[in-house]
């Protein structure tokens, strides 16, 4: 099933998780466990978002082959559609219709995820410098290899004054007359 319909689905089910903490809660039962499978349902409806997203923008990369790009294009933009109305009513309903435990759960949603997302953009930034600087010490350590061997062979194979024009091994000695 793809990524869209899944996070529809998880948006539907806290739909209905709202609606039985509603009724649940009337009748003054344990709401603990509903309070618990909406939370679930709610993190399931990003994760499955998220996978949304990547997969449309992998559709951007690779477009599939024998579908025209207006077609790809409007199926891109409807299901863009799609999940940002499903957001905002996640919204509205976390904003208007949450248990009161909750409180001002969306707010503090939205202050979270934006530190979560400043913290997994630093770790990247941050991998993506120790890489770079790695690459540039392994280039650099292979050059200086490089000119170690070369001058190692220059030493060897160059001639020398004292030894003749010769490698080193196969000198050619005068003989005496």
């Amino acid at each position: 099933m793809d990524p869209i319909s899944l996070a529809l689905m998880a948006f539907g089910a806290v739909k209905q998780g709202v609606a039985l903490y509603k009724e649940v809660s009337g009748t003054a039962k344990d709401v603990t466990n509903i309070v618990s499978d909406l939370s679930k349902q709610v993190g399931s409806f990003f994760e499955h978002q998220e996978k949304a997203i990547e997969d449309l923008a992998e559709k951007k990369k690779n477009p599939p082959k024998g579908v025209s790009l207006q077609t790809i294009a409007l199926e891109n933009v409807l299901a863009k559609k799609r999940l940002e109305q499903a957001e905002v009513e996640l919204r509205e309903l976390l904003v208007y219709h949450a248990p009161p435990e909750l409180g001002a759960v969306w707010e503090e949603f939205q202050i979270e995820r934006k530190r979560l997302q400043e913290e997994k953009l630093a770790a990247e930034n941050a991998q993506k410098k120790r890489k770079e600087k790695h690459a540039v010490k392994n280039v650099s350590s292979w050059t200086n290899g490089i000119l170690e061997l070369q001058l190692v062979l220059q030493s060897w194979w160059w001639p020398s004054s004292s030894r003749g024009l010769c490698m080193p091994s196969t000198r050619i000695t005068k003989k005496s007359a």
